[in-house]
Parts: structure tokens; C-alpha cells; sequence
């Protein structure tokens, strides 16, 4: 398997310092013929200037860079980076992802040569897949607006298809987590260059796609619950409610490996 075939991907917003450290970190833990893909949503122009000066220190490894005018939506920037990624399978991380050693592209690469197309490593920070899913399910849903529950609705579509959807401990691979402070700030009300988490708009599309019996952030949050409940992640915990409306068919016809 070549390794000419990964790309890894980031969306981002601003947050140049800890972005700056991801890129460095994964471009010492993968091989050099890995390409890497950054997606913005709408960042200011110094952060744009900062990223190509960065790239410049990076001259060895094929990156290209995204610009956007509006700020796009985490689901939009994964699509956008699946579509301009030239080879088979994407890596999709956060911004703010630092990665510790090369075991993270290792496992992915040995997951996806054997025969895996979707692939979490603990979560959906850092998570791999093969275009394949893409032209058996289509692209992510971007029916729904800036916030959570976009992973999971992914997950549900492709246990849909008997498709096994791999989880991966964090043994060590890389680090990503939040200060508590700013997720506590998060779930009341908007911090900068941050998705939200705090209303209930992408909630209500899942819902409106699935029936589950699931409370939801809403009905946690009303019952005095300090504990946000997951949400469905398969196919067996919920009902369709609607067809699914497949946005990028002409692309999703491209990746029929």
C-alpha cells in the first residue's frame, strides 16, 4: 500500500499557534510522501500568512492549503478536504490535535491495508477513511449547521450499510483535549474560534432524521443532568425517519474503488 494514497486533513478557524504545533507534529510522525490538506473557515489573513510561512518550513511534503471567505462548517471542510485530497484514503484530525509518535499513521495504514474503511482512533479527533464509504454512503451531512452530532450521524449511515465502523484505543499517539474552563464555557454560550456547543440546532436534525430514544442535551439539560448523554451511534439503536439527500453525487460517483 502506497503512502502516497493518505492525506491528512485539517479544519481549522484561526488558532494559529496550536494548529502550527499539529501540522509540526504529525509532519515528524508520518512519512514525508503523506500529503497533507488544511481546510479554513474563514480565518483572518494573518493567520492565512502564518500557515504559508509554514508550509515553506515544510517544503519536503506536498500541502495544500484551502481557503474559504465564509466560515464553513466542520462537515463542509471534511467534505471539501475528501474532494481535493488526490489520493484513496483521508485522514481527518482536529486542529488542535498534537501527535506524540508515528503509531497513529502506522495503525491507520496497517487498518486500511486490511480491508477497513472507517476508523477511529478513540474518537472522531483523529479518524480515517476509505473514499470507498464515501461512494457506498455519500459525504457528510451537510444538512446540519456548526456544532456536534455530524460524527454520529456518519456512523449510523454506515452501520446502515453493514459496514463496521473500527475504534482504536489512544495508546499514546497524540494528545487533544480542552481546558475544562473553556468547555465549561462552550456549553453556555460562544467562545471564539470554536464550534458550538451550547444550542440545540443540530440536535433537532438528528432528530428529525432518526428515532431513537435518546433524551438529547436538551432534555438532559432541562432535567438538571450535569452529564451530556451520547448520542445513537448505530443503526440498531435508531429508525430512519427520512431519506437520506445525497449533496455531492457527482463526486460520490468518482470514489467507486
Amino acid at each position: 500500500m502506497s503512502q502516497e494514497n493518505f492525506t491528512v486533513v485539517w479544519s481549522f478557524r484561526n488558532r494559529i499557534d496550536i494548529l502550527t504545533k499539529s501540522i509540526l507534529s504529525a509532519d515528524k510522525t508520518c512519512p514525508k510522501e503523506v500529503n497533507f490538506c488544511l481546510v479554513d473557515g474563514a480565518s483572518d489573513d494573518n493567520t492565512i500568512k502564518q500557515l504559508r510561512l509554514l508550509c515553506n518550513e515544510i517544503s519536503a511534503r506536498k500541502v495544500r492549503i484551502c481557503e474559504s471567505a465564509y466560515r464553513t462548517t466542520c462537515q463542509e471542510a471534511w467534505n471539501l478536504g475528501i474532494m481535493l485530497s488526490s489520493g484513496r484514503y483521508v485522514i481527518l484530525t482536529s486542529s488542535d490535535c498534537i501527535f506524540l509518535n508515528h503509531g497513529w499513521f502506522e495503525v491507520l495504514k496497517n487498518k486500511m491495508k486490511s480491508g477497513s474503511q472507517y476508523v477511529l482512533i478513540e474518537n472522531h479527533s483523529v479518524f480515517c477513511i476509505d473514499k470507498k464509504l464515501v461512494g457506498t454512503i455519500g459525504f457528510f451531512d451537510e444538512a446540519f449547521s456548526h456544532g456536534p452530532h455530524v460524527d454520529v450521524d456518519y456512523m449510523i449511515r454506515t452501520s446502515e450499510q453493514n459496514i463496521s465502523v473500527d475504534n482504536i484505543p489512544n495508546r499514546g499517539f497524540y494528545t487533544h483535549k480542552d481546558d475544562i474552563e473553556i468547555t465549561k464555557k462552550r456549553l453556555v454560550g460562544e467562545v471564539a474560534d470554536r464550534l458550538p456547543m451550547h444550542d440545540f440546532i443540530n440536535e433537532d436534525i438528528f432528530n428529525s432524521k432518526w428515532e431513537s430514544g435518546w433524551v438529547g442535551w436538551r432534555g438532559a439539560i432541562n432535567s438538571g443532568e450535569t452529564a451530556l448523554p451520547h448520542p445513537p451511534t448505530h443503526i440498531s439503536q435508531v429508525k430512519r425517519k427520512i431519506d437520506e439527500l445525497e449533496y455531492h453525487s457527482i463526486y460520490k460517483s468518482r470514489y467507486k474503488y
